[in-house]
């Protein structure tokens, strides 16, 4: 019922008018994961595309797309409280990692959703959200970053339709590892986990996450 492939150039989602959808990528390191699927009509796509969308809005559920689940991720709202609903600008994601957490910041590391973009024209339908590393909402008295990258860093995911095929991309830019907290347990820790990320630690969890999601589209449509 479809076909499947993985995409290698990182440029495929600068289409014209989409240029701004990923943050520039000035310094440190970035990452780029990618699937597609061609399904056998835009009927089925638009099904697939709709179902992309409501998975990557359900954070709470994102460890379930992985295969091997690693990081859990708990939507919150500004003050940090847990809430179960699909993710909306300015929510928070809460990290729990592999390894050593954050000390200042009872072990998680934190994200702030800057940015949520959908569009549609007769040419393709886009579902693209932005988070960035944040201080952590529950302790606003702490202004350092509680991540093991810096503010400037940022992932971003996108799902893009265009007839009948499907693209899910995940995009890391200006990964930079973040020992500027005044905390020196956090910069110790910070400096641990950024640099088997910078090393590649962080490729298969993200990987895993929109391989799984290009899943769980395929499932459905069998």
């Amino acid at each position: 019922m479809f076909a499947s492939n993985q995409i290698e150039s990182n440029n495929v989602l600068y289409q014209k008018g989409m240029k701004n959808i990923i943050p520039e990528q000035k310094e440190g390191k970035k990452l780029d994961c990618f699937e597609s699927i061609d399904f056998e009509s835009t009927a089925m796509a638009d099904l697939a595309f709709d179902s992309a969308c409501s998975s990557l809005s359900d954070v709470n559920h994102w460890y379930e797309l992985a295969t091997i689940p690693a990081t859990t991720f708990q939507l919150t709202n500004g003050a940090g409280l847990p809430i179960d609903r699909p993710l909306a600008l300015h929510d928070y994601i809460r990290l729990n990692i592999p390894g050593p957490g954050l000390p200042s910041s009872a072990g998680y590391d934190w994200v702030n959703v800057v940015n949520i973009i959908q569009d549609s024209t007769a040419e393709y339908k886009l579902y693209a959200l932005t988070l960035k590393p944040c201080p952590d909402p529950q302790h606003p008295e702490n202004k350092d970053t509680a991540h093991f990258f810096e503010g400037v860093s940022s992932s971003t995911f996108l799902v893009e339709q265009r007839r009948n095929s499907i693209l899910i991309q995940y995009a890391g830019r200006n990964e930079i590892i973040n020992v500027e907290n005044h905390s020196l347990g956090d910069n110790i820790r910070n400096l641990i986990i950024g640099m088997a990320a910078k090393i590649g630690a962080s490729y298969p969890q993200w990987k895993l996450l929109v391989k799984g999601l290009a899943n769980h589209i395929r499932g459905e449509q069998k």
